[in-house]
């Protein structure tokens, strides 16, 4: 992902409105790119500013707010990866079944 399209990014994940893959795209970027996470950071303390001002987060630290928004964003991300894998293993394991159960009961005829 290019800095630019990082930054076009920035709005949406704070409006929680990236797909997984965009999201797992955009955490992996701005952790590594300073200037982005910098972006980012005035953004996001733009929008807490103004929550607060509208009475919610109030007394709460900006920097404090960004990280926690960042590991739970880390964290779905992690749990949808865990999500799809245990769906894949179950699918697999379901058409196994199936598979001993069709040619049991081929062989019993």
């Amino acid at each position: 992902m290019t800095c630019k399209e990082a930054e076009q990014m920035i709005m949406p994940y704070i409006n929680d409105e990236l797909t997984d893959k965009e999201l797992e795209a955009f955490l992996e970027h701005v952790c590594s790119c300073g200037s982005c996470y910098e972006e980012l950071e005035i953004y996001y303390t733009i929008y807490a500013g103004l929550a607060q001002l509208d009475g919610e987060n109030e007394g709460q630290d900006m920097r404090n707010l960004l990280q926690e928004a960042l590991y739970i964003s880390e964290q779905r991300v992690r749990g949808r990866k865990l999500f799809n894998v245990f769906y894949t293993f179950s699918q697999v394991l379901a058409m196994a079944a199936l598979t001993v159960i069709i040619v049991t009961e081929i062989l019993n005829l």
